[in-house]
């Protein structure tokens, strides 16, 4: 509670000048004593890691030569090879019992990716010869062939030796029976080849037998056969000096750390209490006398530093004083965006209003009953929806309903010479797009792709879209109309406005305006002209569900 209380006031620069001398000093005395936990803890660490990989590949190469021998037993009492080759034979007989034999080798040992050398003998024909790929020096395989006897009657084949051929140690497993035997040999330094990839440093060995003279700084790891149950011991050992020579330098420069921020940190202050503090109290003498007259907000703020605190004061309310400001100006910008975007959406409704009036005084004078009936309902229904959207973002599936209004009343117009296409994706009847805009892209279709020597084919396709693990409304309009000018191809790219001063092509550059206004740069919009004929449309808008029975996104 004291030191709470001593904190909870304001005091001068001296007095966080010592408070940070102190927690420099403890800091830098807490580094030294944690570094050198740090090593310990990561050699204890090391040690057990290095137990566990070299009693987990013993435990392996057990399993191995464990399979050796059962392949070694196996082959050697049922492997027909081996009884045809301890049999006299014509030498092209003998060739093909050779590649059968090797064939039976060759395939254990491309399965189990072993690097051993099988050597086969027969008493009966007096036969020696490698089964399959020799790992082993030839002085060394001549020494083998020419002692076969004494492996014959000395070894016991129930159990692996070690033997030393021209200096090399190897173990080697020998299988008898029937007047056939089979050697499996393999050298020392093939057995421990895995495991120098361990880091013992430079000064570490491993080795089959017990090293003498071992440094102090150096650990022993012993794999007795007791445990691991090989035929012979592994011994490890870690030379730490080199193991831990990056940790010494880490342990150095966590020490070195602490010592070097302290140096700064009070070049730093020292520097701030010379360079700042004049600086500041003349800010906070000047401030004081800014509208004195003017009350002061209850804006509670404190640096505990008594010369920052009271410019702190007068900072506040000016800062308050500015954020009223920019909320009003937030609030103004927001209803001229409402009314430039209530604009633009005005001006997609009027231009189609006058033809379909055209359209039905045609039918009144050809007498034309029913379909008149049919466009006074269709056009209804069309002129319903245009007068009922009152949002910026309305449901798919009403917007797509109005394009079909669209298209009937059209098709009254021209006949059979419009062709639409829709695919859509059933689960985005719920999805919010911008009124109006697909009804837009369809009109500027046929208002300028349309002839009725040709007609028009429109294909609308939308589909839903994940983008940068965002969801996204996909919209395709493509026809196969006379396609955009290049002039116009153009401006679009560039994002050009096309209404010229007759008013014309309004419909495209409002559509691209609304786009902005409702979701800034987080769309895509693309024109361009088929391969063969015809203009396409590419827009790619956020995923949104409409919620209830209101529209979350409107701007009214």
């Amino acid at each position: 509670m004291k030191l709470h209380s001593i904190l909870s006031k304001r005091h001068s620069f001296k007095f966080f000048f010592q408070v940070l001398l102190v927690l420099l000093i403890l800091i830098t005395v807490i580094s030294l004593f944690v570094s050198n936990a740090t090593r310990d803890f990561i050699k204890n660490q090391n040690i057990q890691q290095l137990t566990s990989s070299i009693e987990i590949y013993a435990n392996g190469l057990n399993d191995e030569m464990r399979s050796v021998e059962r392949f070694l037993y196996s082959t050697i009492t049922h492997d027909e090879g081996l009884e045809e080759l301890n049999e006299p034979q014509s030498y092209m007989d003998y060739e093909q019992t050779v590649r059968k034999v090797q064939t039976t080798f060759n395939d254990y040992e491309y399965q189990h990716e072993t690097h051993m050398s099988f050597l086969v003998a027969t008493e009966g024909t007096h036969h020696f010869l490698s089964a399959s790929t020799l790992y082993i020096p030839y002085q060394d395989y001549l020494y083998l062939k020419n002692n076969i006897n004494s492996f014959r009657n000395n070894t016991d084949d129930r159990k692996w030796q070690p033997i030393i051929i021209n200096d090399t140690e190897y173990l080697i497993k020998v299988v008898h029976y029937k007047e056939k035997t089979i050697m499996a040999i393999i050298s020392a330094d093939d057995i421990l080849t895995p495991l120098r990839k361990l880091n013992i440093g430079k000064k570490g060995q491993i080795s089959l037998k017990e090293p003498k003279n071992l440094s102090p700084s150096t650990h022993l790891i012993e794999a007795d056969s007791e445990r691991t149950q090989l035929p012979f011991d592994i011994y490890v050992a870690v030379d730490y000096t080199d193991v831990f020579k990056s940790i010494v330098l880490f342990e150095v420069l966590i020490a070195i750390v602490p010592i070097l921020i302290a140096i700064a940190s009070l070049v730093l202050i020292i520097f701030i209490r010379n360079r700042m503090l004049n600086p500041i109290t003349r800010l906070t003498d000047r401030l004081l006398r800014i509208d004195e007259s003017t009350s002061i907000y209850d804006i509670t703020s404190s640096e505990g530093i008594l010369e920052i605190d009271t410019a702190n004061d007068k900072l506040s309310q000016v800062l308050f004083d500015m954020q009223e400001l920019k909320i009003r100006e937030y609030h103004a910008q927001l209803e001229l965006k409402k009314v430039e975007l209530n604009y633009l959406k005005s001006q997609i409704r009027p231009h189609f209003y006058l033809n379909m009036l055209s359209m039905i005084h045609s039918m009144l004078q050809t007498k034309n009953y029913k379909e008149i009936e049919e466009l006074t309902i269709l056009t209804s229904d069309y002129l319903r929806y245009l007068f009922m959207v009152d949002q910026d973002f309305s449901p798919l599936k009403k917007e797509i309903q109005h394009i079909k209004d669209y298209l009937e009343i059209q098709r009254i117009r021209y006949g059979n010479h419009i062709d639409f296409a829709l695919t859509f994706d059933e689960r985005l009847h719920n999805a919010l797009v911008p009124s109006l805009l697909l009804q837009t892209f369809v009109e500027n279709t046929i208002k300028h792709g349309f002839s009725f020597q040709d007609g028009i084919v429109i294909n609308l396709s939308l589909q839903k879209r994940i983008v940068d693990e965002k969801p996204y409304i996909e919209i395709c309009v493509k026809d196969n109309g006379p396609g955009f000018s290049r002039e116009i191809l153009s401006k679009l790219k560039n994002m050009e406005s096309l209404i010229s001063e007759d008013g014309h092509h309004i419909g495209i550059t409002n559509a691209i305006e609304r786009l902005n206004l409702l979701y800034s740069n987080d769309y895509t919009i693309t024109f361009e002209n088929n391969d063969t004929s015809g203009a396409r449309i590419d827009v790619l808008v956020p995923y949104k569900e409409l919620k209830g029975d209101s529209n979350e996104y409107t701007t009214r």
